[in-house]
Formats: C-alpha cells, structure tokens, sequence
C-alpha cells in the first residue's frame, strides 16, 4: 500500500462522522446505569451526529452539491456543516428530554461549541475538521478515563501526516484545527467540573 493510499484509509477511518459512533458509544457504556438508559443514548448520538449528517453528505453528493465525502472544497462546506449543527443542536435537546448523564452532556456540548466554531471559521478559511475531531475525541476520553486513555492522543498526528499527505489542508490548518479543539473541549469539561 503507497502513501498515498495509506493516507486515503486512514482519512476515511477518521472522519469525524464515522469515528464519534463508537467514541460515543464507549462513553454512554461508561456512564449511563442501565442497558435501557444506554440504548436510549447510544440511539440518540448515533442519529443525530453520524447518520443524518452523512445521509445528508451523500444526499448532497447524489445532486452534485458536494464533490465527495469528506466535503474537500471549502465552497461546499458551509451547507452540510450547517444541517450537521442542526443535528446536533436537536440531538442535545433529545438527550436533555432523556435524562442523559452529565458527562454525556459534556462530549455534546463539546461537539456542537466545536461544530460551531469550525462552521463560523469554514466561510473564510478551511479549518481541518479531522484535526479538531480527533483531537477533542482523544481530550475528552482523557478528561473522562485518565491516563490510560492518552495513548489515543498518538492518532492526532497520524490524522494531520494523512492530511497532508493528501494535501487536503495546510500545517496551518491543521494546527488551528488542534488547538481550537483543545480550547473548547477543555472549556467544556471544566464548566460541567469534570476537570
């Protein structure tokens, strides 16, 4: 396998809409007291952050809006970010109704404040959704298991050689990417007390 297709893979494995579903599985297992509270929640995340926002990309891929999965141009970005934030925004709410755990909470509000953020930045500059996703996923699941979980932390730099390999993003943008992600996650978690 060359570089080249290396890197495709691994930039496939780690968008961010494929990779939060078992991250947001693991941690509703953690914390959720029952198997019913956990299907709940896990049925919840999984709608509203993975399934709609792809139906969507693809949807818009069918039409010829958006020129592939990982939305490449920033010209396309606005739109699918935009309904990817709805999403999650009415997930949040649907997740409040069913009494989920405060660290639940906390992974949401995460993922809407750095939806946000990378959705304001995307119409003037092409933020690295990859770098910010693995990232803020390798920050919380360090916040929320400790060290153990900081090995993950090895996948941020992987993701950024993948990007760049591709050439989708600059250093810079994957640097920004990073370092918003760690502002907003650890802004997050230090509000709800779980740092």
């Amino acid at each position: 396998m060359n570089r080249e297709k290396a890197a495709s893979r691994i930039s496939d494995i780690f968008n961010p809409y494929y990779s939060s579903a078992p991250f947001f599985w693991l941690v509703a297992a953690s914390a959720t007291p029952n198997a019913a509270t956990f299907l709940l929640d896990a049925a919840i995340l999984t709608a509203f952050f993975s399934v709609l926002p792809l139906w969507d990309i693809r949807r818009r891929i069918r039409r010829g809006q958006v020129r592939d999965a990982h939305i490449s141009r920033r010209e396309e970005r606005l739109k699918p970010f935009l309904f990817s934030l709805a999403c999650a925004a009415t997930g949040l709410a649907a997740l409040y109704v069913a009494g989920a755990p405060d660290v639940v909470l906390a992974v949401v509000w995460t993922v809407v404040a750095l939806g946000a953020t990378i959705t304001a930045v995307t119409t003037v500059w092409k933020i690295s959704l990859h770098a910010a996703g693995i990232t803020s996923i390798a920050a919380m699941l360090y916040f929320i298991f400790g060290a153990v979980a900081a090995p993950v932390a090895l996948l941020v730099p992987v993701v950024g050689w993948a990007r760049l390999t591709l050439r989708k993003h600059t250093p810079a943008q994957l640097v920004a990417g990073i370092l918003v992600a760690i502002a907003i996650t650890t802004a997050v978690f230090s509000f709800f007390g779980l740092i």
